[in-house]
């Protein structure tokens, strides 16, 4: 696994941390599966 920087608006931040809280799941593990459903979705 790679570890990667970057940055989120603060509304993006809100909405992620508010989900990790709903959700019981790191906002790490939100990310990798939003990327997974982006990238599967680009597979032709």
């Amino acid at each position: 696994m790679r570890k990667l920087n970057f940055h989120l608006t603060e509304k993006q931040y809100q909405q992620l941390q508010e989900l990790s809280r709903e959700s019981g799941l790191t906002m790490a593990e939100i990310i990798r599966r939003a990327m997974d459903l982006y990238l599967n979705s680009k597979e032709c």
